[in-house]
């Protein structure tokens, strides 16, 4: 299914970029799954010299492998901002069957904060992006974010022109996230 299918969008309302946390957030993850597979093969020869035993080992361990993968991807795809002309829809994976999806029109945005810190994430250009709002929910957050900078940017603009334009006018034409 289409991401963005998944939000139904105002009239006249259009997608500028849909910003993903970073692979890199996900290193760990990724790596145990692919240990998992690696020792399923590396141990394929002993495993399958011990009979049914070691075929059912064999395939606990390739099975393991793809579920979290498939969790990995899963929790990739479905955390993300979609950052149309008029809002921000937030949309963050907390669990396999758990999602929580907020909003925030521009004009209720009161602050765009960005936060990289330490030194692997000023190497690979890593950063948190939090979005103070007013309303119940005040806070919304997204991290591990790649050129954090470019999305505050980006951010910056479109609540600039969402409080020029105002609440009456027609929304401008989509912004593109790079430069």
């Amino acid at each position: 299914m289409n991401f963005i299918k998944r939000f139904k969008l105002r009239e006249g309302e259009q997608v500028v970029a849909v910003v993903r946390r970073s692979v890199l957030a996900y290193a760990a993850p990724t790596a145990l799954a692919l240990l998992c597979a690696f020792l399923a093969f590396f141990l394929i020869v002993p495993l399958m010299a011990r009979g049914s035993f070691g075929v059912g080992v064999f395939a606990l361990l390739l099975t393991l492998a793809v579920i979290m993968a498939f969790r990995v991807f899963w929790f990739w795809y479905w955390t993300a901002f979609v950052v149309t002309d008029a809002r921000i829809i937030d949309s963050d994976q907390r669990g396999i069957f758990h999602r929580r999806i907020s909003e925030a029109r521009f004009n209720a945005v009161e602050d765009i904060a960005i936060e990289i810190r330490g030194i692997l994430a000023t190497v690979f250009h890593l950063g948190n992006i939090r979005i103070q709002t007013s309303g119940a929910n005040a806070t919304i957050e997204l991290r591990t974010v790649p050129r954090p900078e470019l999305v505050h940017e980006l951010l910056g603009r479109l609540q600039t022109e969402a409080r020029g334009r105002g609440a009456a006018s027609a929304p401008t034409p989509a912004l593109q996230l790079s430069k």
